[in-house]
């Protein structure tokens, strides 16, 4: 009896450490999967950082160009660039809210 007792939990032990090796090995499988997401989502992330860096100096060489054409009585060419900088705004807005989501 005592010999049964310890082949079965012998047989016991080698299913568990399999059981545990396929575990690890899915693990491993997802750790990478993960890893090559974070690595895209950090490119996606640095994209976006720098497309809306560009964006807002777009918007303060707008209000420049607007704030010097004051003066000016072109009321169509500041409507132009009021619109211009709206837009910019738009685009600033919606990539923040971008990056405060991901």
């Amino acid at each position: 009896m005592a010999i049964q007792s310890v082949t079965d939990k012998l047989s016991n032990i080698e299913l568990k450490v399999r059981q545990l090796a396929l575990k690890l090995e899915r693990l491993n499988n997802e750790n990478s999967t993960l890893l090559l997401e974070n690595k895209r989502l950090k490119s996606e992330l640095l994209q976006n950082s720098n497309k809306l860096g560009q964006m807002e100096e777009k918007v303060v060489r707008s209000k420049v160009a607007l704030d010097t054409t004051k003066g000016d009585k072109d009321p169509e060419y500041s409507r132009k660039l009021r619109n211009e900088i709206e837009q910019y705004i738009g685009e600033i807005d919606k990539c923040i809210e971008w990056l405060q989501n991901n």
